[in-house]
């Protein structure tokens, strides 16, 4: 239940956040078109660029830079804050506002750690059913057991029919 109510939470409190960025103060950084280091890199942002947060995930997180441009940049090299915005552009700076900020600032944290392991347990169940493939063999057990139990009946019935065959033919003689 808290968990619901905190994607409650987030999902309708995301419209009224613009969540801004700044580059880590490095010698450049990449802006990938993908999630992972073997994507091409768009551009290079230079130390203490601004760019706005588009979306997260685990390591790395897809921005927009000044130009327009959107691509994916490592979540570590990135100094992200978010600003509650009035509609006047100015950021709200009363305690209230602050302290809600960091209570959000707090239960993304917490989404971020539960996803992570979400995806650390859906990996390892993944393991589990490739170790153990046993779902996989079990048609076939019951598939070769019933053709063997079939086989069977089939031999046993042939030589039933054909005793019955023989005794008639011989009219009951026994040789």
């Amino acid at each position: 239940m808290r968990v619901f109510l905190l994607l409650l939470i987030l999902l309708w409190g995301s419209a009224a956040l613009a969540q801004t960025a700044q580059v880590a103060d490095v010698a450049g950084v990449n802006l990938r078109s993908g999630k992972a280091e073997n994507y091409r890199i768009i551009k290079v942002l230079p130390p203490r660029a601004e760019v706005e947060v588009i979306e997260i995930d685990q390591d790395y997180a897809k921005v927009k830079v000044a130009d327009g441009e959107t691509g994916w940049v490592l979540r570590k090299l990135l100094d992200i804050s978010e600003a509650k915005v009035e509609k006047s552009g100015s950021p709200a700076k009363s305690s209230k506002d602050k302290q809600h900020q960091a209570e959000l600032e707090a239960v993304q944290k917490e989404l971020v750690m539960a996803r992570v392991e979400l995806a650390n347990l859906q990996r390892e169940i993944g393991q589990m059913n490739n170790q153990h493939p046993q779902n996989s063999k079990a048609p076939r057990f019951f598939l070769l057991l019933s053709a063997l139990i079939v086989f069977a009946g089939g031999v046993v019935t042939g030589i039933l029919i054909l005793k019955a065959y023989y005794r008639k033919r011989l009219h009951g003689l026994r040789i």
